[in-house]
């Protein structure tokens, strides 16, 4: 048979295998809850830089609509006065703009006047 003692050993060890068994939970448990706060703090931060860059393409792309728009109403003038009668004046209006001149004419600055 087995005496008290030798039954209060096997209950002593039992008990700190037992403790060591809740420590390892514990311990389990508690790395479990870090990792899980960890990945959220990561969610987290990636949300928000996602969310920015996010506002600033957005931003980016209303910029370049107005551009575009602008440039269609430009597109379309031009067009309006290519289509029209007047468009070799427009031409020539626009070509003495950029210092062209005709065959045989002189162009003369007058650089005494301030601008």
């Amino acid at each position: 048979m087995v005496s008290k003692e030798h039954l209060k050993t096997l209950g002593a060890i039992n008990l700190k295998a037992k403790i060591k068994q809740l420590d390892k939970k514990t311990v389990t448990k508690y790395l479990m809850i870090a990792l899980f706060v960890l990945v959220a703090i990561y969610c987290s931060v990636v949300l928000v830089g996602n969310y920015s860059d996010i506002s600033k393409l957005r931003a980016e792309a209303a910029e370049a609509n107005v551009k575009y728009q602008q440039q269609v109403k430009e597109n379309e003038k031009i067009e309006a006065v290519l289509n029209s009668k007047n468009k070799d004046r427009y031409i020539e209006k626009k070509a003495r703009e950029k210092g062209y001149a005709k065959d045989g004419e002189t162009v003369f600055y007058d650089i005494s006047s301030s601008k």
